[in-house]
């Protein structure tokens, strides 16, 4: 542009010059000439500047557009949810982690708030700070209901944790004493597994009326084995386990505690409908990246994770 600049100004100069120095009629018409000819060059040189200047513009704008066509393309290629959750540390939120990467591939990012469980969780849930809970089971699930004024949704069931009896001073349920002292949760639901295991080893007779909801000792209709059973905080089972014969506690927690989770007293069998499912409130129950969530966690490689990581303390839920 600087170079046809200097062109034109030539020209000038060149046809101002020639008009000084012409000293008649011929020399003017000369003159006149040169000076139409340095005009023309001016135009010329102006019309080619303005057309550089309207193709750079216009390349301006291409790569301009280009920018923000890359840029858009990159934020949407960046998209991600992150999902706010609380679960259990064992293996709640280890089974999540190694759902991980395939969540990241399905653009779902987990912000797991807490591994340690209080009575907050459920508010945390109801109230809308998380998305979605993972450390109940349906009849938890139905009790917090009932006692909240709730209403919650079950996404799916991931796992399942066969509720089991452990001891620390004997190795089979066949050498407890007579009037074994046996600690069992009070929390309903909990009880209720507990009670029912109770039953199906022949220990107690329960009133067959009995739900999850309403589980208690009172229940318990007549005792074929002289036991005695101790209602108790499930946090406060492990630590006090010496002062027990026996007790029954969720096998994370015992996993947690580095019990051997294999040389349970007795335990639910395999078939049982307890799993551990993906709770949400009404606002998420439609959420598609939760249902994106849940379908990883039943997928054939999160479900060989937990076949061969619990050697069968933990087992995939039935979907």
């Amino acid at each position: 542009m600087k170079k046809k600049l200097a062109l034109i100004m030539a020209a000038a100069l060149t046809a101002s010059a020639l008009l000084a120095g012409c000293g008649n009629s011929g020399d003017t018409q000369e003159a006149a000439n040169t000076e139409e000819s340095a005009e023309d060059t001016a135009d010329a040189a102006d019309a080619e500047t303005q057309e550089d200047a309207d193709a750079e513009t216009d390349g301006d704008a291409a790569e301009d557009a280009q920018e923000a066509e890359g840029a858009e393309d990159e934020t949407a290629s960046g998209e991600k949810v992150v999902l706010k959750c609380v679960c259990d540390l064992t293996p709640h939120s280890e089974i999540l982690d190694a759902a991980k990467d395939a969540l990241a591939a399905e653009g779902i990012e987990l912000d797991i708030v807490s591994t340690t469980w209080d009575a907050t969780w459920n508010d945390m849930l109801i109230d809308g700070e998380i998305d979605f809970a993972y450390f109940m089971h349906v009849p938890a699930m139905e009790s917090i209901e009932e006692e909240m004024g709730a209403d919650l949704y079950s996404m799916g069931g991931v796992h399942v944790e066969p509720y089991a009896c452990f001891s620390d001073k004997y190795a089979s349920k066949d050498e407890l004493p007579e009037n074994a002292v046996i600690a069992i949760p009070n929390d309903s639901s909990n009880e209720y597994r507990a009670l029912k295991v109770l039953e199906s080893e022949g220990f107690v007779k329960l009133n067959p009326e009995m739900t999850a909801i309403d589980a208690s000792v009172n229940e318990i209709e007549e005792y074929l084995i002289p036991i005695e059973i101790v209602e108790m905080d499930q946090a406060n089972i492990i630590p006090s386990a010496a002062d027990f014969d026996a007790y029954f506690v969720n096998v994370n927690r015992a996993l947690e505690a580095d019990i051997d989770t294999t040389s349970y007293l007795m335990r639910e069998g395999e078939d049982s409908e307890y799993a551990n499912i993906i709770t949400v409130t009404e606002a998420n129950k439609d959420n598609e990246s939760i249902k994106t969530l849940v379908s990883v966690l039943q997928s054939d490689d999160v479900k060989n994770f937990i076949t061969e990581h619990y050697n069968g303390a933990v087992i995939p839920a039935k979907n």
